[in-house]
Protein backbone atom coordinates (compact mmCIF):
# COMPACT_ATOMS: atom_id res chain seq x y z
CA UNK A 1 0.00 0.00 0.00
CA UNK A 2 1.38 3.36 -1.04
CA UNK A 3 1.33 6.15 1.48
CA UNK A 4 0.97 9.61 0.05
CA UNK A 5 4.12 11.72 0.18
CA UNK A 6 3.96 14.60 2.61
CA UNK A 7 3.02 17.84 0.90
CA UNK A 8 3.97 21.25 2.13
CA UNK A 9 1.12 23.08 3.82
CA UNK A 10 -0.96 25.21 1.48
CA UNK A 11 0.50 28.64 1.06
CA UNK A 12 4.01 27.72 2.23
CA UNK A 13 5.35 27.87 -1.33
CA UNK A 14 3.92 31.37 -1.64
CA UNK A 15 5.73 32.49 1.54
CA UNK A 16 8.95 30.81 0.46
CA UNK A 17 8.85 32.57 -2.92
CA UNK A 18 8.08 35.89 -1.23
CA UNK A 19 10.95 35.45 1.23
CA UNK A 20 13.35 34.70 -1.62
CA UNK A 21 12.29 37.82 -3.53
CA UNK A 22 12.56 40.08 -0.49
CA UNK A 23 16.00 38.65 0.29
CA UNK A 24 17.24 39.38 -3.22
CA UNK A 25 15.95 42.96 -3.07
CA UNK A 26 17.52 43.50 0.38
CA UNK A 27 20.90 42.16 -0.77
CA UNK A 28 21.78 45.26 -2.83
CA UNK A 29 21.53 47.89 -0.06
CA UNK A 30 22.97 45.44 2.47
CA UNK A 31 26.15 45.20 0.40
CA UNK A 32 26.56 49.01 0.38
CA UNK A 33 25.76 49.18 4.10
CA UNK A 34 28.42 46.56 4.81
CA UNK A 35 30.97 48.54 2.79
CA UNK A 36 30.05 51.75 4.61
CA UNK A 37 30.26 50.05 8.01
CA UNK A 38 33.49 48.11 7.55
CA UNK A 39 35.30 49.80 4.65
CA UNK A 40 38.61 51.63 4.78
CA UNK A 41 38.16 55.38 4.18
CA UNK A 42 40.18 56.77 1.25
CA UNK A 43 40.13 60.01 -0.75
CA UNK A 44 40.26 60.34 -4.53
CA UNK A 45 40.95 63.41 -6.66
CA UNK A 46 37.91 64.22 -8.80
CA UNK A 47 37.00 66.27 -11.84
CA UNK A 48 33.22 66.88 -11.65
CA UNK A 49 30.57 67.75 -14.18
CA UNK A 50 27.35 69.29 -12.92
CA UNK A 51 24.18 67.92 -14.56
CA UNK A 52 20.60 68.23 -13.40
CA UNK A 53 17.96 65.53 -13.74
CA UNK A 54 14.36 66.75 -13.37
CA UNK A 55 13.29 63.43 -11.85
CA UNK A 56 16.21 62.94 -9.46
CA UNK A 57 17.32 66.51 -8.78
CA UNK A 58 20.79 67.98 -8.78
CA UNK A 59 23.73 65.63 -8.88
CA UNK A 60 27.40 65.75 -9.73
CA UNK A 61 28.89 63.26 -12.16
CA UNK A 62 32.37 62.38 -10.98
CA UNK A 63 35.42 61.38 -12.93
CA UNK A 64 38.44 60.17 -10.97
CA UNK A 65 41.99 61.13 -11.92
CA UNK A 66 43.29 57.64 -10.96
CA UNK A 67 40.72 56.01 -13.26
CA UNK A 68 41.73 57.68 -16.55
CA UNK A 69 43.42 55.61 -19.26
CA UNK A 70 46.38 58.01 -19.37
CA UNK A 71 47.01 57.36 -15.66
CA UNK A 72 46.40 53.60 -15.85
CA UNK A 73 48.92 53.14 -18.69
CA UNK A 74 51.71 54.52 -16.46
CA UNK A 75 51.09 52.10 -13.58
CA UNK A 76 53.13 49.00 -12.74
CA UNK A 77 51.27 45.97 -14.03
CA UNK A 78 49.74 47.70 -17.09
CA UNK A 79 49.87 45.73 -20.31
CA UNK A 80 48.01 45.99 -23.63
CA UNK A 81 45.89 43.00 -22.51
CA UNK A 82 44.45 45.16 -19.72
CA UNK A 83 43.22 47.66 -22.32
CA UNK A 84 40.30 45.36 -23.17
CA UNK A 85 36.99 45.92 -21.36
CA UNK A 86 36.62 43.99 -18.14
CA UNK A 87 37.14 44.03 -14.39
CA UNK A 88 40.40 45.55 -13.19
CA UNK A 89 41.83 46.04 -9.71
CA UNK A 90 43.50 49.34 -8.88
CA UNK A 91 46.00 49.28 -6.05
CA UNK A 92 46.05 52.50 -3.99
CA UNK A 93 48.50 53.78 -1.38
CA UNK A 94 47.78 56.43 1.24
CA UNK A 95 49.42 59.83 0.86
CA UNK A 96 52.40 60.70 3.05
CA UNK A 97 51.31 62.91 5.92
CA UNK A 98 47.64 63.91 5.69
CA UNK A 99 45.40 60.84 5.06
CA UNK A 100 42.59 63.15 3.86
CA UNK A 101 44.60 64.01 0.75
CA UNK A 102 44.05 62.03 -2.48
CA UNK A 103 45.43 58.50 -2.49
CA UNK A 104 47.89 57.50 -5.19
CA UNK A 105 47.46 54.66 -7.68
CA UNK A 106 50.46 52.32 -7.40
CA UNK A 107 49.46 49.32 -9.52
CA UNK A 108 46.85 47.74 -11.77
CA UNK A 109 45.95 44.11 -12.50
CA UNK A 110 43.24 41.85 -13.87
CA UNK A 111 43.31 39.72 -10.68
CA UNK A 112 42.79 41.01 -7.15
CA UNK A 113 46.24 41.46 -5.59
CA UNK A 114 46.88 39.53 -2.38
CA UNK A 115 50.26 41.01 -1.48
CA UNK A 116 49.22 44.48 -0.33
CA UNK A 117 51.64 46.58 1.66
CA UNK A 118 50.43 47.95 5.02
CA UNK A 119 47.88 50.72 4.47
CA UNK A 120 47.22 49.90 0.81
CA UNK A 121 43.73 49.13 -0.50
CA UNK A 122 42.41 47.66 -3.73
CA UNK A 123 39.56 49.23 -5.65
CA UNK A 124 37.63 47.04 -8.11
CA UNK A 125 36.27 48.67 -11.24
CA UNK A 126 34.96 48.01 -14.73
CA UNK A 127 37.30 49.22 -17.46
CA UNK A 128 35.39 50.33 -20.56
CA UNK A 129 38.42 50.99 -22.77
CA UNK A 130 38.74 54.65 -21.70
CA UNK A 131 38.37 54.74 -17.95
CA UNK A 132 37.83 52.61 -14.89
CA UNK A 133 34.35 52.90 -13.33
CA UNK A 134 33.85 52.06 -9.68
CA UNK A 135 30.06 52.51 -9.34
CA UNK A 136 30.56 55.77 -7.42
CA UNK A 137 30.35 58.21 -10.33
CA UNK A 138 27.22 60.10 -9.23
CA UNK A 139 26.67 62.13 -6.08
CA UNK A 140 23.23 63.59 -5.31
CA UNK A 141 23.01 66.89 -3.42
CA UNK A 142 20.24 68.82 -1.75
CA UNK A 143 19.11 71.59 -4.08
CA UNK A 144 20.31 74.34 -1.72
CA UNK A 145 23.87 73.00 -1.70
CA UNK A 146 24.11 72.81 -5.48
CA UNK A 147 24.86 76.52 -5.89
CA UNK A 148 27.45 76.50 -3.08
CA UNK A 149 29.27 73.48 -4.54
CA UNK A 150 29.22 75.00 -8.04
CA UNK A 151 30.91 78.11 -6.62
CA UNK A 152 33.58 75.98 -4.94
CA UNK A 153 34.14 74.04 -8.17
CA UNK A 154 34.62 77.27 -10.15
CA UNK A 155 37.07 78.86 -7.71
CA UNK A 156 39.16 75.91 -6.46
CA UNK A 157 38.68 72.78 -8.60
CA UNK A 158 42.04 71.37 -7.52
CA UNK A 159 40.74 70.97 -3.93
CA UNK A 160 37.89 68.66 -4.92
CA UNK A 161 38.11 65.10 -3.64
CA UNK A 162 35.72 62.25 -2.96
CA UNK A 163 35.56 60.49 0.38
CA UNK A 164 35.11 56.79 -0.35
CA UNK A 165 34.98 53.64 1.75
CA UNK A 166 36.46 50.45 0.26
CA UNK A 167 35.68 46.99 1.62
CA UNK A 168 38.17 44.08 1.63
CA UNK A 169 36.83 42.85 -1.74
CA UNK A 170 37.47 46.17 -3.51
CA UNK A 171 33.87 47.40 -3.63
CA UNK A 172 33.47 51.15 -3.09
CA UNK A 173 30.79 53.33 -1.49
CA UNK A 174 30.80 57.12 -1.88
CA UNK A 175 30.56 58.84 1.50
CA UNK A 176 30.89 62.52 0.61
CA UNK A 177 32.55 65.24 -1.45
CA UNK A 178 35.13 67.68 -0.17
CA UNK A 179 35.84 71.11 -1.63
CA UNK A 180 38.77 72.52 0.31
CA UNK A 181 37.92 72.04 3.98
CA UNK A 182 34.15 71.80 3.46
CA UNK A 183 32.36 68.44 3.26
CA UNK A 184 29.17 67.95 1.22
Amino acid sequence: MNTPSPRPPKGSLFWLALLLQVSLVALVPTRKALTLATGTPIYLQIAPRDPYDPLRGRYVTLSYAVAQLSTLKKLPGWSPELGKPGILYLRLAPPAGDPAQPWQAVGISRDRPRDLRPGEVVLQGWFDGWQLRFGIEEFFLPEALGEVLEEAIRHRPETLRAEVKVDPWGKAALVGLWAGERRY
